[in-house]
């Protein structure tokens, strides 16, 4: 009997606990409620210029911004160099000349070059000599009067002999030398004046060098870029990232310059997120306005539709929006519960799924009854209103 007494107490103790904590909690949702409700009268709403209005349901055309810079295509992009070392004795272009592959940039003069030609001559002759031997000692092993020791070692000799004059006429090639123009050293015509050529069709966008610059083989002399074809990488950030896919049009803004909007294509999107600006390079194609010198660094702009934008829902004017830190709320009333002119307005969080300079699609992050307006105007003073009525300010 004394068990059945202790276990009636405990259940009726837990039942009161219960019951407390339920009304504690049901009066904190209600303060919570009572501070996002403020009641205004028809007069007030006037003296502040506070204007009620309808919630329509309107497709709101908003757009995603990428922002980035403009780069070369890697085709489209060269760095000039010299194959050879040499001094800067002339330039024939500027920066900002057209070229053409194969036009004539900057004049080097180069000992190594006459070097070069001299070794070529040298072992042109050599492989002539060689060429003479051989022979003479295939005809004596034809005729069984040679030895086999002096043929093989005159084979090796002129195999060699021809293979370092192959490699030298290569280099000469290479460097815009024609070994036939050299090869009888009678009639050689050695230069020691080393052109170096545009290797694409472009515009010069930077020359490093002056005349005096001693340029060797690891020294970038000029770089030329084909504005035909360029490339922008831009940024977009994760909470974007279901706007914007392979294929998709979109149009470029150079904000920087006065320059026409083009028309590009998102080429391809970078599988790699990075954790520091929290985005994704995207990879935008597309063409140089017309007559318009369009650079690497440059910065751009894209801009292309939200997938949303083609969906209709309520919306609201910009200004019925209160913003506070990350969050949005707007002040709703309903006409029924207006009493003796004075109406009561409820702050609800929102959602912003689109939106554009002028109106924004909303979304109620709770639920809540039909037949509402919202405040349109002079938000921010029905907001002050409630903080004063709240006791959460002062006069």
């Amino acid at each position: 009997m004394k068990r059945l007494h202790q276990i009636l107490l405990t259940i009726t103790l837990y039942g009161i606990l219960l019951t407390g904590c339920d009304r504690a909690e049901k009066n904190q949702a209600a303060a919570e409620a009572d501070e996002n409700r403020v009641t205004i009268s028809d007069s007030s709403l006037q003296l502040m210029d506070v204007k009620i209005g309808e919630v329509e349901s309107k497709i709101i055309q908003s757009y995603v911004y990428l922002n980035g810079k403009v780069v070369s295509l890697p085709n489209y992009r060269a760095s000039v160099s010299s194959d050879i070392e040499g001094k800067v004795d002339q330039f024939f272009v500027k920066e900002g000349s057209y070229v053409k592959k194969g036009e004539p940039l900057i004049a080097l003069r180069s000992m190594a070059l006459v070097q070069l030609q001299s070794d070529y001559v040298e072992a042109k002759s050599q492989n002539d000599f060689l060429a003479i031997e051989f022979s003479r000692q295939e005809e004596l092993m034809k005729n069984k009067v040679g030895a086999l020791a002096d043929f093989q070692v005159t084979e090796a000799k002129y195999k060699a002999a021809r293979s370092k004059l192959s490699a030298l006429a290569a280099k000469l090639r290479l460097l815009g030398v024609d070994p036939a123009a050299i090869e009888s050293p009678n009639r050689a015509e050695m230069s020691s004046t080393l052109i170096i050529r545009a290797p694409i069709d472009g515009f010069v966008y930077k020359i490093f060098v002056v005349v005096g610059t001693l340029a060797t083989t690891d020294i970038i002399l000029a770089e030329l870029v084909n504005t035909e074809e360029m490339m922008a990488d831009v940024f977009v950030y994760d909470n974007d990232l279901d706007e914007v896919s392979e294929g998709q049009e979109v149009h470029i803004d150079f904000i920087n310059h006065l320059y026409p909007s083009v028309h590009g294509k998102i080429i391809h999107m970078s599988r790699a997120f990075d954790p520091e600006t929290r985005s994704v390079t995207a990879h935008v194609g597309f063409r140089a306005p017309e007559g318009k010198l369009i650079l690497p660094d440059m910065t751009v702009r894209c801009v292309l539709p939200r997938k949303v934008s083609q969906v209709p829902g309520p919306t609201v004017p910009r200004g019925a929006i209160l913003t506070e830190e990350d969050h949005d709320f707007v002040f709703v009333t309903y006409p029924s519960e207006k009493k003796g002119g004075d109406n009561v307005f409820y702050k609800e969080r929102i959602l912003i799924p689109a939106q554009n300079e002028e109106e924004a699609q909303i979304r109620f992050a709770n639920e809540i009854r039909p037949g509402f307006r919202v405040v349109v105007s002079n938000v921010l003073i029905v907001e002050n209103q409630r903080k004063k009525l709240n006791g959460m300010i002062t006069e």
